[in-house]
């Protein structure tokens, strides 16, 4: 420590404040560089959670396009029941002539 103070009194005021600068702006930066890091774990954690949306987005559409298909399905299935059933009244009702 008394070598610092004797190498500060033997020093420049130029040479001083190029020094304070230098303390400063690296300690400045250090700061920045710490909030940066902080900033990439908070957009990473964001990152994550909008994937997890997006993946429950896309299995709720697979879904409902499976839904709807089943769904289109059955109705199908219900029009040829009834065509069916329309086809065989027609064949057991009895002719009538005019």
């Amino acid at each position: 420590m008394l070598e610092l103070c004797v190498t500060i009194n033997h020093m420049d005021l130029p040479q001083i404040i190029l020094l304070i600068v230098i303390v400063v702006v690296s300690v400045i930066l250090i700061i920045i560089g710490v909030q940066i890091i902080g900033l990439l774990k908070d957009a990473k954690e964001t990152l994550r959670k909008t994937d997890m949306i997006i993946e429950d987005v896309g299995f709720l559409s697979r879904s409902l396009t499976r839904g709807s298909s089943t769904l289109s399905r059955v109705f199908t299935s219900l029009e040829s029941g009834v065509q069916l059933v329309g086809m065989l009244t027609k064949l057991v009702t009895p002719k009538t002539k005019k």
